[in-house]
């Protein structure tokens, strides 16, 4: 082990609020290390509905949170303005729904007065026939509906913003590193231990250090010898590769939850479920009623959804507070900033709860109580300093296209991820050539990924760069990113078959509760495409 390295903050778990904890403690001036056990937003963060949005329906129980959550998402949406995209809702209304029309648009009504702190527009009332005429989807059974309007955003794209960020500010950020040890002394927390990707062990000394792991809070908790309590909930969303409406439609379940069809820039995701989870964090399955459980609640609403075929499942374990006997949807999505000195570990703070939309503030709230604890009087600037890439307006994707020789949609694609800095990004890989027709990611991204933003595995560039998120879910591009990544990382033939072999395995477990007839004949084809990658006898 080598000599301990010396900070003010360690930060434990890349995610959104790990990730945006330790920008915001690079801006005031202090040392960070920020270490994360998977890979920047591959948790909580990457498995949300991908949205800034401020929850109308917490309006019924929970008005703060809605309130706090619509106040950031316009932060948000002012420092990331390459990230984010209008997200329109159709709020259908059906026959024997619990909310009849005038009560929605009561509802609605109360979400307008917080609908300019998140910069977005008020809702409008339809009819059942001009619903139809805007979505012929829905089912003619459909009375009326109303609109509300949300922001969409790329999560895994937001967390690496922030590790960017806090990185050109002078921060150290380490993924596939895992804490295996806090060090302690007496009733103070000293700093931790951690193994790094290679194998390595080091430990860092730091003046505080900061539990946002999410779900995994109580197990860190458990090595400062704290108990954090939380009621972990598990959501799974289906992915379909391509826009099924212009719009984003809501509908509820056979037990009355919400449930969201989210129509993205390129996709559209299906979810998501609401349940105690008591399993390994480490191994969260999609099972196929779970899937059957929303299909069935949209199908009452837009009847023909299961003839449009998914392309994979997600799943992902929020970190919901604890509450006893509240149903699982009902539970707050409130936050807590907890300072553990009084429970023998002083200099330990975890951050618990909360919701995406609401990432910065968590963030800016925690690193608050850093600075007190350190006694570092400097005030977080985070909700007016622009993310890499924001800091100008981007010129008009056709432009960029023309110049660098790509396709106004690769173009779009590119300043979607990195703004500003996306020309920057075509220089350095030195290529134009697209690298998979049916998510136009250019080579040159790719190289650049795995030179500048920590790519370390074909997971980790389907996170920074979308490859292997379209249709051909990795059929017609993966083998080729392996080349790129491994070229650029020195990895022997071997290597690249093998990196190549595991990804495929683990896309398999998000595909495989989806797959109908149309998508066994679709995973048949992609393995003789890939002839060897499920295994070397060419089993599953």
């Amino acid at each position: 082990m080598t000599a301990p390295s010396a900070h003010d903050v360690v930060v434990i778990g890349g995610g959104v609020t790990g990730a945006g904890i330790a920008r915001d403690l690079s801006l005031r001036g202090l040392s960070v290390l920020l270490l994360e056990k998977g890979d920047w937003g591959a948790g909580t963060s990457g498995s949300s509905s991908w949205m800034i949005h401020g929850g109308p329906r917490y309006l019924e129980f929970d008005w703060d949170t809605t309130r706090l959550s619509c106040v950031d998402a316009g932060h948000i949406v002012t420092i990331a303005r390459n990230l984010v995209y209008r997200v329109v809702f159709l709020i259908p209304v059906m026959p024997h729904d619990r909310n009849n029309i005038e009560r929605m648009e009561t509802a609605m009504e109360v979400y307008d007065r917080f609908q300019p702190l998140k910069h977005a527009h008020p809702h409008r009332r339809l009819t059942g026939q001009e619903a139809l005429q805007a979505e012929p989807g829905l089912s003619p059974d459909v009375i009326a509906a109303v609109t509300m309007e949300e922001w969409g955003v790329d999560p895994h794209r937001l967390v690496y913003a922030n590790v960017q960020d806090a990185v050109a500010h002078g921060a150290r950020a380490l993924n596939h590193t895992r804490v295996t040890e806090l060090v302690k002394d007496g009733g103070k927390v000293l700093g931790v231990r951690y193994r790094t990707a290679d194998g390595a062990t080091s430990e860092a000394r730091a003046r505080a250090v900061v539990n946002a792991t999410g779900p995994w809070s109580p197990e860190l908790g458990a090595m400062a010898g704290v108990d954090i309590r939380l009621r972990p909930a598990k959501g799974i969303h289906i992915v379909y590769p391509h826009r099924i409406s212009n719009f984003s439609i809501s509908a509820e379940s056979v037990d009355g939850r919400d449930l969201l069809m989210v129509a993205h820039a390129g996709f559209t995701l299906l979810g998501t479920t609401d349940d105690d989870f008591y399993g390994d964090l480490d191994s969260v399955d999609v099972l196929e009623d779970e899937v059957d459980y929303l299909l069935q609640g949209f199908e009452r609403v837009f009847p023909r959804i299961r003839d449009y075929r998914p392309v994979r499942t997600t799943t992902g374990v929020r970190p919901t507070l604890f509450k006893w006997r509240k149903y699982e949807d009902e539970l707050s999505r409130r936050y807590e900033v907890i300072d553990h000195a009084s429970q023998d570990a002083d200099g330990f703070i975890t951050i618990a709860g909360g919701k995406l939309s609401m990432y910065r503030l968590m963030a800016e709230e925690t690193s608050d109580a850093v600075c007190r604890k350190l006694g570092h009087q400097v005030a977080s600037t985070t909700a007016s300093r622009p993310l890499p890439g924001n800091e100008s307006d981007p010129e008009a994707p056709a432009e960029l296209a023309a110049r660098c020789g790509i396709s106004a949609l690769a173009a779009m694609k590119l300043q979607s991820r990195h703004g500003t800095n996306a020309e920057k990004v075509l220089d350095e890989g030195g290529t134009s050539r697209i690298l998979c027709r049916c998510e136009p990611v250019t080579e040159a991204e790719l190289v650049y990924a795995a030179r500048r933003e920590q790519v370390r595995t074909l997971a980790d560039a389907f996170r920074r760069v979308g490859v292997a998120a379209g249709p051909c879910a990795g059929a017609a591009c993966i083998l080729r990113t392996a080349e790129v990544i491994g070229r650029e990382l020195g990895w022997s033939a071997s290597q690249r078959f093998d990196a190549a072999r595991e990804f495929v395995r683990g896309a398999w477990l998000g595909r495989a509760p989806v797959l109908n007839q149309a998508g066994w004949a679709q995973e048949e084809l992609a393995q003789g495409a890939m002839r060897g990658l499920m295994g070397f006898d060419g089993s599953r």
